[in-house]
Protein backbone atom coordinates (compact mmCIF):
# COMPACT_ATOMS: atom_id res chain seq x y z
CA UNK A 1 0.00 0.00 0.00
CA UNK A 2 2.64 2.17 0.35
CA UNK A 3 3.70 1.99 -4.00
CA UNK A 4 1.67 3.24 -6.05
CA UNK A 5 0.66 0.42 -9.22
CA UNK A 6 1.48 2.14 -12.24
CA UNK A 7 -1.06 2.80 -14.63
CA UNK A 8 -0.92 4.07 -18.27
CA UNK A 9 -1.88 7.41 -16.47
CA UNK A 10 1.14 7.56 -14.82
CA UNK A 11 3.28 6.36 -17.84
CA UNK A 12 4.95 9.35 -20.06
CA UNK A 13 3.73 10.30 -23.56
CA UNK A 14 6.38 8.92 -26.04
CA UNK A 15 6.27 8.76 -29.82
CA UNK A 16 7.95 5.96 -32.16
CA UNK A 17 10.03 5.87 -34.61
CA UNK A 18 11.45 3.19 -36.85
CA UNK A 19 14.13 2.73 -39.68
CA UNK A 20 14.24 0.31 -41.81
CA UNK A 21 17.96 -1.08 -42.83
CA UNK A 22 17.80 -4.35 -44.50
CA UNK A 23 21.47 -6.21 -43.98
CA UNK A 24 23.10 -7.01 -47.09
CA UNK A 25 24.40 -9.96 -46.04
CA UNK A 26 21.73 -12.20 -45.64
CA UNK A 27 19.27 -13.25 -48.11
CA UNK A 28 16.17 -11.84 -46.24
CA UNK A 29 17.66 -7.96 -45.08
CA UNK A 30 17.62 -9.72 -41.40
CA UNK A 31 19.58 -8.81 -38.62
CA UNK A 32 20.54 -10.29 -35.23
CA UNK A 33 18.85 -8.75 -32.09
CA UNK A 34 21.59 -9.48 -29.23
CA UNK A 35 21.93 -13.05 -29.36
CA UNK A 36 25.80 -13.25 -30.19
CA UNK A 37 27.11 -12.40 -26.89
CA UNK A 38 24.74 -15.23 -25.18
CA UNK A 39 26.02 -17.81 -27.90
CA UNK A 40 29.70 -18.74 -25.80
CA UNK A 41 27.42 -19.02 -22.13
CA UNK A 42 26.14 -22.67 -22.45
CA UNK A 43 29.53 -23.74 -23.25
CA UNK A 44 31.23 -22.00 -20.92
CA UNK A 45 28.79 -22.97 -18.20
CA UNK A 46 28.97 -26.93 -19.57
CA UNK A 47 32.82 -26.45 -19.10
CA UNK A 48 33.01 -24.81 -15.67
CA UNK A 49 31.02 -28.26 -14.64
CA UNK A 50 33.63 -30.52 -16.58
CA UNK A 51 36.28 -28.78 -15.19
CA UNK A 52 35.07 -29.07 -11.74
CA UNK A 53 34.12 -32.76 -12.23
CA UNK A 54 37.70 -33.89 -13.74
CA UNK A 55 39.02 -34.91 -10.41
CA UNK A 56 36.51 -37.69 -10.77
CA UNK A 57 37.29 -38.32 -14.07
CA UNK A 58 34.09 -37.23 -15.89
CA UNK A 59 35.50 -36.01 -19.36
CA UNK A 60 31.84 -35.16 -21.18
CA UNK A 61 28.51 -33.75 -20.52
CA UNK A 62 25.87 -32.83 -22.56
CA UNK A 63 23.59 -30.28 -22.61
CA UNK A 64 21.60 -29.37 -20.60
CA UNK A 65 23.69 -29.90 -17.53
CA UNK A 66 21.09 -31.16 -15.27
CA UNK A 67 21.71 -32.12 -11.58
CA UNK A 68 20.22 -35.81 -12.88
CA UNK A 69 23.07 -35.89 -16.08
CA UNK A 70 25.81 -34.73 -13.11
CA UNK A 71 24.95 -37.61 -11.00
CA UNK A 72 24.69 -40.03 -13.54
CA UNK A 73 28.29 -38.99 -14.99
CA UNK A 74 29.84 -39.22 -11.25
CA UNK A 75 28.63 -42.80 -10.69
CA UNK A 76 29.44 -43.61 -14.39
CA UNK A 77 32.95 -42.22 -13.33
CA UNK A 78 32.96 -44.83 -10.55
CA UNK A 79 32.27 -42.05 -8.04
CA UNK A 80 30.13 -43.55 -5.41
CA UNK A 81 29.50 -41.17 -2.35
Amino acid sequence: MDYLLPTAWESPKFELGETVTPSPHHPLGAKGVGESPTVGSPAAYVNAVIDALSPYGVTNIDMPVTPDKVWAALRAAGVNE
